[in-house]
């Protein structure tokens, strides 16, 4: 498959996988009010989602110069994903508190000593490496 088609396909896989996620997770927040009202919000977080996603892609493409990369991926990349997936989190949720961006509501889980919300973790722990999962298996 062409690198152009590769990426928009990635693109599209984590936009999909992260929009679900947003929105299923959003009542986990301060000021959620309704689907409706916060699905633009999300879809907002959604597009940084989708970039940091094509951020990695595009580090990993300079790493190993090779921009079809994915069409080589195997179980020990999609842990190293996960690890990476899990440190970006933490890093914006840290980020995110700290200048008030967002709050949590009462029934987030909080992963102790972190500080931060369970669900956005999991979420870029496990849609990074899935959405190069699925875009190596459905696409290339």
């Amino acid at each position: 498959m062409k690198v152009g088609k590769q990426i928009i396909f990635l693109s599209l896989i984590a936009f999909v996988l992260h929009v679900v996620w947003e929105n299923m997770q959003a009542p986990l927040y301060q000021g959620y009010a309704s689907f409706s009202l916060h699905f633009p919000i999300c879809v907002v977080g959604t597009i940084g989602d989708v970039a940091v996603t094509l951020f990695v892609y595009f580090i990993v493409a300079l790493l190993k110069n090779d921009r079809n990369w994915i069409s080589t991926l195997n179980k020990k990349d999609f842990a190293v994903f996960a690890v990476i997936g899990f440190l970006i989190a933490v890093g914006i949720e840290w980020r995110a508190l700290l200048f008030e961006r967002w709050a949590y509501a009462e029934g987030m889980p909080i992963i102790p000593y972190l500080k931060v919300g369970l669900t956005p973790i999991l979420q870029m722990t496990f849609l990074l490496p899935l959405s190069m999962y699925l875009t190596k298996k459905i696409f290339v």
